[in-house]
């Protein structure tokens, strides 16, 4: 029981697949793999992303630095997917709970 009960700890705590996330600053950077000195060649030349933002969220993956990632398409504030399949630092990103 108490193995159930904290596999559905774990569960509820992390974002849920197909959710939107959106960044909490402007500071958050763009990467190109689970590793936060690893940014994005698109995002590399000091480009900042805006609170409008979105990630449409694929999935999560733990990196080498003991840190979360999340991996998803990266939407610009019109709709349109700037770059798919990049990661973003877990702590710099807020998804819902769908």
């Amino acid at each position: 029981m108490r193995l159930l009960l904290a596999a559905f700890l774990v569960l509820s705590a992390a974002p849920a697949l197909g959710a939107t996330c959106a960044p909490v600053s402007t500071d958050a950077r763009i990467l190109s793999s689970p590793d936060y000195d690893d940014i994005h060649p698109d995002w590399n030349d000091g480009s900042r992303i805006g609170l409008s933002w979105s990630l449409d969220l694929l999935g999560e993956e733990e990196g080498e630095d003991g840190e979360y990632y999340l991996l998803g398409d990266l939407i610009d504030p019109r709709g349109g997917v700037a770059g798919e399949s990049v990661f973003v630092s877990a702590m710099e990103w807020e998804c819902d709970s769908e």
